[in-house]
């Protein structure tokens, strides 16, 4: 069964966590249900590790966009990658 997707719903999944990273190396992202994440973001030589839960029109775009439509900005990562830029911002 396919389903429809909008820039207003998401779609469920089990397949969480999810996990991206920007075009530019710069923020990582595991998406950990439809409605939460945690970015890190690369600033300089220092990390900045967020956590995220959607409440406004504009943040579900952007998750959305992270999980059905990212080609053009983002690639899919491996949570090993992910794990290893979580394990460098902690230090």
């Amino acid at each position: 069964m396919q389903t429809s997707l909008s820039a207003y719903s998401m779609v469920e999944t089990n397949n969480y966590p999810v996990y991206r990273k920007y075009h530019n190396g710069l923020s990582w992202f595991k998406i950990t249900s439809p409605a939460t994440f945690v970015e890190i973001r690369k600033m300089g030589s220092r990390y900045l590790i967020s956590e995220h839960e959607t409440k406004i029109l504009p943040e579900r775009v952007m998750l959305n966009d992270l999980l059905y439509d990212y080609s053009a900005f983002a690639v899919e990562i491996e949570q090993a990658e992910y794990d290893e830029v979580e394990r460098l911002a902690s230090h």
